[in-house]
């Protein structure tokens, strides 16, 4: 079939998919159309398609992963008498108060290529077209899957065959080398590379794969434009452009002047996995299911059963091809005196201030002004259009990485231990400056510049200080605790904006209970919805194994999350160590944020 352009959503179809995001309907698809009529202007203004060839009815509707459907039909040219060119491909759902409407719309590329000519029917051989069309839908959950038994038959049912033998593969194993895995026995604490990933090594052999050797440090401008990648020119940590860049947005070309605020980012590319419960049992912590046995898998490409993790989720429940992490933790750029506090000055606006990712600063903390979880969401969101402070769902991202090239959830271990064995003075902010790591690039590990393990920034592949030195605020997490019915619940919200103290607007509530005490983690529960959460469901485990990081969890109502660790805390300090035990009008010394940027989808108002 001849190329088409990328699908343009109508504004019916906009109006429909914003009663989807607000819960009030499902999405049901019910046509494809096709004309031949040359159409150009507003395509997302269009209620049509021009004049009608042919229509069928949907053969079949796939969720190709979190936030897409592939919807399929299937044409014969045996009832045409007059041949047509295949230039417009109309997708057709069923609104609950305007009726069947224009969902979106396709347009054949005749750029390069003449469109696709379906000829009549000549009494002797039949024609067949097959259409598969890709389409965004917010959230694949919200498609309601209502395929007449009349239409015709189409490859995508085969795929759905496929998709249940995929199933039942996730439980025997993948055999595909382009799927890397580790399967996880929790009560033997024994981690073994399964699928692709066997026989591979830590480092250069995930170089050479996606979601891993993707991953590059880049410096961002205010509206989340690349300026230039680690080597490149123009490229800087130190928060300011020295360069005029030139850059293409939105189709035009738009200069960024030399002395233009960039932060230090991690561009990280969308990657899909799927975890698989091999055995469980009821939850330590008594309400729900944990893992004894799991197998964990990254695909880089979309597969069935496979989903992107929520980190790549925008406001609008649409999976984005890339995400931004923070490389460094945050310090604050004062807007009225238009300078970055660089010794973690108690002076925060957090009206007009924007927390920071770049070299060579004492990140902020709480020691006297009240950066509180709140605030820095303020001073993250100050930045502009998707920018949020670093989230449970971003860390999700990260962990999966890990843990997968390294077969191991012990990051001090395997990693470095990051700054994490200093004696605490009991009064001061004692974060080193970021940028220690630089001279890694995007690889890991610690300090190389005679670093001392313990006392030295660390880094995976870009993300400096992501455990130890100072705590960081999580969001997208708010936790509820009630000892006294023995309810300690995790709810979520993986997209959308962020709020403390509330378990509505959008949160849910994890099918298990997190763990209450503390300890070094053992085990982790599984939500059927969020499968891709390691939250802690038990803590009998060591300071090596399985995880080899600490968790505490042991206050009646609202808590709110920090992760890491600090400069003092040790083996405790980790990519898994949360600590739940603060309000969310709670600040310190030891606390500060971090930076992330995910792109945000244009939809026309």
């Amino acid at each position: 079939m001849g190329a088409f352009k990328s699908a343009v959503i109508t504004k019916k179809g906009q109006e429909l998919l914003a009663k989807v995001v607000a819960g009030t309907t499902k999405l049901e698809f019910t046509k494809i159309k096709v004309s031949d009529t040359k159409l150009s202007g507003d395509l997302a203004s269009m209620t049509g398609i021009g004049t009608i060839k042919q229509e069928e009815k949907v053969a079949s509707v796939v969720r190709k992963n979190g936030s897409n459907v592939t919807v399929s039909a299937s044409f014969s040219n045996q009832t045409l008498g007059q041949g047509y060119y295949v230039r417009n491909l109309g997708l057709y759902a069923n609104d609950p108060q305007a009726g069947e409407i224009l969902y979106s719309i396709s347009v054949a590329d005749e750029s390069t290529a003449t469109a696709d000519y379906m000829p009549p029917f000549n009494g002797i051989g039949v024609s067949s077209l097959m259409v598969d069309l890709v389409t965004a839908v917010s959230n694949a959950s919200s498609v309601k899957v209502n395929v007449d038994p009349t239409a015709g038959a189409t490859v995508a049912q085969i795929v759905n065959l496929q998709e249940q033998i995929d199933d039942v593969k996730s439980f025997v194993g993948y055999e595909s080398s382009d799927v890397y895995g580790v399967e996880i026995d929790f009560p033997n604490r024994r981690f073994t590379r399964i699928a692709g990933a066997e026989n591979l090594t830590a480092g250069a052999d995930f170089d050479k794969l996606n979601p891993w050797g993707g991953r590059k440090r880049c410096i961002l401008a205010d509206d989340g434009t690349v300026l230039a990648y680690r080597g490149e020119t123009g490229y800087t940590e130190a928060g300011a452009t020295t360069v005029e860049i030139k850059k293409t947005v939105d189709g035009a070309e738009k200069t960024y002047a030399s002395g233009t605020k960039v932060q230090v980012m991690v561009e990280q590319p969308v990657f899909y996995v799927k975890a698989v419960p091999v055995s469980s049992k009821n939850a330590t912590s008594g309400k729900g299911k944990q893992y004894t046995k799991g197998r964990f898998y990254i695909s880089p490409t979309p597969k069935a059963g496979f989903t992107a993790p929520r980190a790549f989720y925008d406001n609008h429940g649409i999976v984005q091809d890339k995400i931004y992490l923070s490389a460094f933790e945050g310090c604050i750029y004062d807007t009225d005196a238009k300078k970055y506090l660089t010794e973690d000055e108690q002076v925060a606006d957090f009206a007009t201030d924007m927390l920071s990712s770049i070299a060579g600063v004492k990140p902020a903390s709480g020691l006297t002004q009240n950066l509180t979880r709140a605030n820095v969401r303020k001073l993250c969101t100050n930045r502009g259009k998707g920018w949020k402070s670093h989230n449970i769902f971003a860390l999700t991202a990260t962990q999966w990485l890990i843990l997968v090239e390294y077969a191991s959830m012990n990051a001090q271990s395997v990693i470095g231990q990051g700054v994490s064995t200093f004696t605490d003075d009991g009064s001061t902010n004692m974060a080193v400056v970021t940028g220690a790591t630089s001279g890694l690039g995007n690889g890991s590990g610690i300090d190389p510049n005679a670093g001392v393990d313990g006392k030295c920034s660390v880094s995976y592949r870009g993300e400096e200080n992501l455990w130890g030195n100072i705590w960081t605020w999580l969001d997208a997490i708010n936790i509820y605790n009630d000892k006294a019915s023995g309810v300690y619940n995790a709810f979520v919200k993986p997209y959308g904006e962020c709020k403390d103290d509330t378990t509505a607007d959008g949160y849910k509530a994890l099918d298990f209970n997190i763990a209450t005490g503390e300890g070094y983690i053992s085990g982790f529960g599984y939500d059927e919805d969020h499968p891709d959460l390691f939250l802690c469901a038990e803590h009998n485990g060591a300071s090596n194994l399985p995880v080899g990081d600490y968790y505490w969890n042991n206050n009646d109502g609202f808590r709110v999350a920090v992760l890491g660790g600090r400069w003092s805390f040790g083996a405790k300090c980790g990519a898994w160590y949360l600590d739940l035990y603060d309000t969310s009008s709670h600040r310190y010394r030891d606390i500060g944020g971090r930076l992330l940027y995910v792109p945000q989808t244009k939809i026309s108002a």
